[in-house]
This record gives structure tokens, sequence and C-alpha cells, in this order.
């Protein structure tokens, strides 16, 4: 008889598992991996976005170049055409009058935004206002159908604020008829001292900075301190003609970048208002000398904003570059610096379309003398471009 053998077992051995010191210096080679790649990542990522916002700048600088060809001039800044000299009523500014479309909205035909365009009839403003000088009352505001709308051509990619609308229902302050306004990160320029000052073109050769007194920036170099034309691009009423740019079109500055404002009640950044900080620039004095200044945190200097008291902080200025002086009710939209999400400077569009990077360490006058057309001073563009 064949006695069944029995089944030898076989040795299997025990698959060993990660200890729990083991598991937890993974994770950290992990983390130090993920730490180390982060800040190229971030770096790719924000050399694409400026590269954008150099595309979008671009495509802004043609669409002047092509209203010009067809106009005979640069669109303006904004049409007020309540504007008064010296206005006592502080219309002028004044974010609450019933001002007209601005650049943003010409060029919307020639940046393939024309449904958008013609969705109004900017020929309706202002309507039948009451007769006078200074008379706000009866304009045609129906145009402004437009400025809710978020235009990917109006926005850098690097501003993480450029989604969030300025909507400010407080009824202080605040844009009449109420409505929500989209943001944008553009501005065109107007020359570099207060915006009504450059009104209708003008040179305001006595107006600060480099005025000549020298009171508020000395011309270097110069003994005589002569004062300095601060004639813009564009301005209230006025869009210039490139045979008007006798610093030659590749050394005057037509659009600046801009930033979003710090809360839906901070009016910066709006596309469609034509006043400083929402989409022009006019700054260059000592309390707001160059682009992403770091001062407003003494609540003496920074942008001149009409509602900045209702967004004011500590630290707006310094870390922040979003400084601005924290008015009390009853201020004006004033003068603006251009001011960018991109690090170490921002973007700008010179009058030939070209496109350079402007370091923040830019000094005062230089910067102010880019941004006039006719001041008569000119720099080797390798000397102050892209640095």
């Amino acid at each position: 008889m064949i006695r069944p053998q029995h089944a030898i077992p076989r040795f299997i051995p025990r698959r060993r598992a990660f200890t729990l010191v083991e598991l937890l210096v993974v994770i950290a080679i992990i983390g130090v991996l993920i730490s180390l790649l982060l800040p190229a990542v971030q770096k790719i990522r924000e050399a694409a976005n400026r590269v954008s916002c150099a595309n979008n700048l671009k495509q802004i600088g043609l669409a002047a170049h092509n209203y010009h060809d067809e106009h005979g001039h640069l669109p303006v800044a904004v049409q007020i055409p309540y504007w008064v000299n010296n206005d006592p009523n502080n219309y002028t500014l004044n974010i609450s009058s019933p001002f007209g479309p601005n650049w943003a909205v010409y060029l919307l035909p020639f940046l393939e935004d024309g449904n958008l365009y013609n969705s109004i009839d900017v020929n309706t403003y202002p309507g039948t206002p009451t007769a006078g000088p200074g008379q706000i009352t009866g304009y045609n505001l129906s145009w402004r159908a437009v400025g809710s709308q978020h235009l990917k051509t109006y926005t850098c990619p690097s501003d993480p604020r450029n989604q969030s609308d300025y909507d400010d229902n407080s009824g202080v302050d605040t844009a009449v008829p109420y409505q929500v306004w989209a943001r944008g990160n553009y501005a065109a320029t107007a020359g570099f001292t207060d915006f009504d000052h450059t009104a209708n073109g003008l040179n305001a050769l006595n107006n600060n900075p480099f005025d000549g007194d020298g009171s508020d920036g000395i011309v270097p170099g110069n003994p005589a301190n002569p004062p300095v034309s601060k004639g813009p691009m564009f301005a209230i009423n006025y869009g210039a003609k490139f045979a008007d740019v006798s610093d030659g079109l590749s050394h005057t500055v037509m659009f600046d970048e801009i930033r979003a404002g710090v809360t839906p009640l901070d009016p910066r950044g709006v596309w469609a208002i034509g006043l400083p900080g929402c989409s022009i620039t006019c700054a260059g004095r000592n309390y707001n000398p160059a682009p992403n200044n770091t001062l407003g945190d003494d609540q003496n200097s920074g942008d001149e904003l009409q509602q900045a008291y209702k967004f004011w902080y500590p630290g707006i200025g310094l870390p922040d570059r979003m400084g601005a002086f924290p008015t009390s009710p009853g201020d004006v939209m004033t003068s603006a610096i251009a001011r960018s999400a991109h690090p170490g400077g921002v973007q700008a569009c010179f009058g030939d379309g070209s496109v350079h990077f402007m370091s923040d360490s830019i000094d005062q006058f230089t910067w102010c003398i880019l941004h006039s057309r006719n001041d008569g001073y000119n720099f080797d563009p390798k000397a102050v471009f892209d640095k």
C-alpha cells in the first residue's frame, strides 16, 4: 500500500512594510523637492504671464495706431464736456459726475470687440445736457452698459484682483447711476501732473513736478532748471496726433500697466472709467514719483483718489505697493502712478507700438519725461528700458 506523501510546506517570506520613520523621511524628501520646484514653476508661470501681458499691450498699441489712421488722432482719454479749468466744484475729476466714454471704449472695434462696441451708441453721449459751463445734468449715459464686461485683452494674468468688480453702492462718492464696473490693467498716459492740468492737450509747464521753481523736482544737470512740458498723449477731450509727438514715438509712452483695486470699494483698474487710477496714469510728483513705489503709509502720498478713505490701511504702501491718500469725502480723482503685479517693474507700450519692461528703480525725471510727448529730452532706449 502506497501511503500518500504529505505536502511539504513552502516558506514564503513576509513582505517588509515601511516603518513610520521611513515614511516620514520620504514625505520630508518630497516636501523638500516640492519646495525647490515651486519657485521654478512660479517663475515659469510669471514669465508666461508677462509675455501674455506684453501681447495685450501690443494689441492695444496696434489698435491705437489703427484708430489714429482712421481718425487722424488718438482717441480722447475721456470725454468730459463740462470740463472747466480750475473747476471750483470739482466736477471734472469727480467719479460721480457724468463723464463720457474713454479711450478703452473707443478702441473696442479695433480689438475685435466690435459687437460689444455696437451694442451701444457712443454718439448718444452727451445727449442734451442742461446748457451752461459746468452743468452736469441731463447727460445720456447709456454707453456705460459696456462697463460691466470683463475683457481678456484689457486684463493682465498676473493680477489676482482683476476679476473682482468695482462695486460701491454706499451712496457716497459713487458713480451715478449706480452700476458694477469690470476691471482692467492698462492705462492711457496723460503726461505727469494732475489730470485736469493737461486737459485739451495742455503742456502744463507751470504745474509740478519740474515746473522750474525747484519746489517739486529739479532738472538734473541743468543749473537753469527750466520748466518741463507735460504734453500728454491722451487727456480730457484730447488725443494727440503723431505729428505732434516731437520727442519721437519710440521715446514716448502711450500705455502703462495699472493694478486692480485692493477692495471692491477701490476704483482702480476699471477699464471703462477714464479717470486716474481707473484707466489713466498721470503721476510723477515727489509723493508719487515712480512705478510701484512703496509710498502711501504716511497718509500723505501715493495715488490721489476720491475714495481712498474707504479702503486705506497700514501697509498699503509698504509692502503692498498700492499706496493712496486716505482722503475724506469730497476729494476727487487727481493722479495715479503705473503699478504692476509683475516683480520688479511695469510694462509700457510706447508710441511706436513697442513694449518695454521698466524697472521700479527708474529715476523720477526719466520716468516723467518718457510720459511727455514734447519735453525736448531724449534717452538712449538701451539705457532705460528692460532693466
